[in-house]
């Protein structure tokens, strides 16, 4: 007897509302399910989290997600924050920063090779979390001890490094933006190379480049993916090619106008159409070399036959002025004294001009008389 298999209906798992929510401006976005359907962005609610019952931020409004959509052992918003709450959690930042003044003075006692970002109070208020910057390992041991007895609560260090300072800290860009990128709306941080600023025509000088906290700046990678598909067909800097006005070398590109700033063979500049520029062939390279090695050796010989001649004519000055005698400055009875110059005579015309201005004076001063 043949069996059919019959397939089994396909149980649709019901829909929960979720939202996202931030710790902070501009950091990751953690979902977590609710059943408060009038929450909206930026409302406060408290979550269960690693660092006990916390406070955040609503940055995505209530969605229906399923199942599958949603991250595994997610978790649930406890209820909306109430005024209450709002004022424990700023009276908490306001002793987080005291605490942060008491650290950044035992740090500079102590002579730690580190910079202070921030500190935040967690698991209710019993543990205090120290954020610091530093390029190298530290050993904080005695500095944990000195502030464990100093705040009488449990003490935690955590290392950053430069972006995450800047990220912290927040600071003006730049390029003359209020906040930098990163501690306005970037949440995650790229790898950044140099090579995107060589696939956009940027100089590539990495104090140029960089930003605020010392790396490679984050917008590099804004445009790169358009440059690289605007730059597809285009020859490198220091092709040679031809042209309508001549053979030349690439100097620099128009990635988005796609154009050519060719330096000519024959001298000039000449900015062109990628379309009206060719590789130039191995044949035509090989009659280019040889001109322009023939340009170079004449170029040479001219420069060699024209300091021939300054030198000679510079040692032919040296011996005249060495032929030449040295004059005389004592006088004897025999020979005179120099006579004094005679004075120059006065320019006639000018001497014309003010006879006829003493006659004119003097004729009205007989008038009037």
């Amino acid at each position: 007897m043949n069996l059919e298999s019959q397939s089994s209906p396909q149980i649709e798992t019901p829909a929960r509302l979720a939202v996202g929510v931030q710790f902070r401006t501009a950091s990751k976005i953690y979902t977590f399910t609710t059943t408060d359907t009038t929450l909206l962005i930026g409302d406060r609610v408290i979550i269960p989290s690693d660092d006990g019952i916390t406070m955040a931020t609503v940055i995505e409004p209530p969605r229906e997600l399923t199942s599958e959509k949603l991250p595994e052992k997610v978790k649930s918003i406890l209820h909306k924050a109430t005024v209450q709450e709002i004022d424990q959690e700023n009276e908490r930042r306001e002793k987080a920063h005291e605490y942060f003044q008491i650290a950044k003075k035992r740090i500079a006692e102590q002579q730690l090779p580190m910079k202070l970002t921030d500190a935040e109070i967690i698991e209710g208020g019993k543990k205090v979390r120290f954020v610091f910057y530093s390029e190298d390992r530290v050993d904080f041991r005695s500095l944990i001890k000195d502030l464990a007895n100093a705040l009488r609560l449990r003490i935690e260090m955590k290392q950053i490094g430069a972006r995450d300072e800047a990220k912290y800290k927040g600071c003006l860009g730049a390029c003359g933006q209020v906040t930098t990128c990163c501690s306005t709306f970037l949440r995650q941080f790229r790898p950044i190379s140099v090579g995107m600023a060589k696939t956009q025509g940027l100089s590539p000088n990495p104090t140029k480049l960089a930003g605020l906290c010392g790396k490679l700046k984050c917008c590099l990678a804004y445009e790169n993916e358009l440059y690289a598909e605007f730059r597809k067909g285009l020859l490198k800097s220091g092709a040679i090619v031809k042209t309508a006005k001549g053979i030349g070398e690439i100097q620099s590109i128009d990635i988005l106008n796609r154009h050519y700033s060719v330096r000519l063979d024959e001298g000039g500049m000449a900015r062109l159409p990628a379309d009206a520029c060719s590789v130039l062939e191995a044949a035509d390279k090989a009659a280019r070399e040889k001109a322009l090695t023939d340009k170079l050796a004449q170029d040479r010989r001219r420069e060699e036959e024209f300091r021939s001649r300054r030198e000679k004519r510079d040692k032919a000055v040296q011996n005249a002025r060495a032929r030449k005698p040295a004059p005389s400055t004592t006088t004897t009875a025999d020979t005179p004294a120099a006579s004094p110059e005679t004075p120059k005579k006065p320019d006639a015309p000018r001497e014309r001009d003010r006879n006829r201005d003493r006659r004119h004076r003097r004729n009205r001063h007989h008038e009037k008389k």
